[in-house]
């Protein structure tokens, strides 16, 4: 049993995490990696169970109980890293700049320095004092 309780400690501290994640709206992909490290530590505790349930008296439908519970987690990760697959497919196929959209290049045009000899009375019919 000995061996048991750091497991049991480890998943609940995971757990933990989860839980944490989800009070602060965490994102679907942060949410999908903690679950996947709780379903590790929960497949640790079962192979513990397995290997030991006749050696340190652990009754059968501990066991149970555990691919029970592991059944639902997976079922978690799996809904949780399916959106958290589709937010990262969706923020790659983003919509089209403005510039896409109008059919026009994202370049700056160039601006022209070239100034052809004038002065501060220039006016649209030519230079007021030249008149």
């Amino acid at each position: 049993m000995k061996g048991f309780v750091p497991l049991r400690e480890d998943a609940e501290k995971r757990g933990k995490l989860i839980k944490a994640a989800s009070d602060r709206k965490a994102s679907p992909d942060e949410a999908c990696k903690l679950i996947g490290s709780y379903s590790q530590a929960e497949v640790k505790m079962i192979k513990y169970v397995e290997t030991n349930s006749a050696k340190c008296g652990i009754p059968p439908q501990i066991a149970e109980q555990l691919k029970n519970g592991h059944k639902n987690t997976e079922k978690m990760q799996k809904q949780v890293c399916t959106v958290a697959q589709q937010g990262a497919q969706a923020q790659r196929a983003a919509a089209p700049s403005l510039s896409e959209a109008l059919g026009s290049s994202a370049a700056l045009p160039e601006a022209q320095t070239v100034k052809k000899g004038g002065s501060t009375f220039d006016t649209l019919n030519g230079n007021v004092l030249t008149r």
